[in-house]
């Protein structure tokens, strides 16, 4: 196979690398931050302070000095004592919606970096045609996991914080990332062409 390298194929292969790295670190940072959803409390004085924070994992109260206070929510299903979170049915319900969305996200992340890796590996020259098909399933795949993620973690979470708003914006390159990997892969591949043998074999069984 005769890989075609031009300065446009280069470039968009370059692109869809840069996206998914930055849409990986952006993906990680948020995913392992607390401010997915934060609540404010007004003082007596006036001033405004965040005083609880969660994620898909933990979730923290925080009083006016900074201090804050935090509970794994796996520990104990039933203890939303530091859990303040938007949740409608039973604490077995939005548990359920939660381990599924931190599976799904991080699932895509995972994804991701698969994705970009493989995208790597069409600037080395002529390689197996599997890696033109493997770069775009991945990010693919990553798109479809993180908004199955965004979606079932938003049943539970108002998503006003700048953590959701890391992952929501790693969602967006992942687009963009999948979108000049699959046209640079489609430029790259060739499909075999048949050899005489093949030709008169096919002719025979006809």
């Amino acid at each position: 196979m005769v890989v075609k390298y031009n300065t446009c194929n280069l470039a968009l292969i370059s692109l869809s690398v840069i996206f998914g790295a930055i849409a990986l670190l952006l993906a990680c940072v948020g995913i392992g931050s607390s401010n997915w959803q934060t609540t404010s409390t007004n003082t007596t004085t006036g001033q405004t302070y965040i005083d609880s924070v969660a994620n898909f994992f933990y979730a923290c109260r925080l009083n006016t000095t900074g201090d804050a206070q935090c509970g794994q929510r796996n520990n104990d299903y039933n203890n939303i004592q530091y859990y303040i979170i938007n949740s409608t049915g039973n604490s077995t319900e939005w548990n359920l919606h939660l381990n599924f969305a931190a599976g799904l996200s991080i699932i895509g992340i995972i994804f991701i970096f698969i994705g970009t890796v493989t995208n790597l590996l069409m600037f080395f020259g002529d390689r197996s045609t599997w890696i033109y098909l493997i770069a775009p399933t991945f990010l693919f795949n990553a798109c479809l996991f993180m908004l199955a993620g965004l979606a079932e973690g938003a049943r539970v979470l108002l998503y006003n914080g700048y953590s959701a708003n890391l992952y929501e914006v790693a969602h967006v390159l992942i687009i963009f990332s999948l979108l000049t990997s699959a046209i640079a892969a489609g430029c790259l591949y060739d499909r075999p062409l048949y050899t005489q043998a093949q030709k008169k074999l096919k002719r025979t069984k006809k």
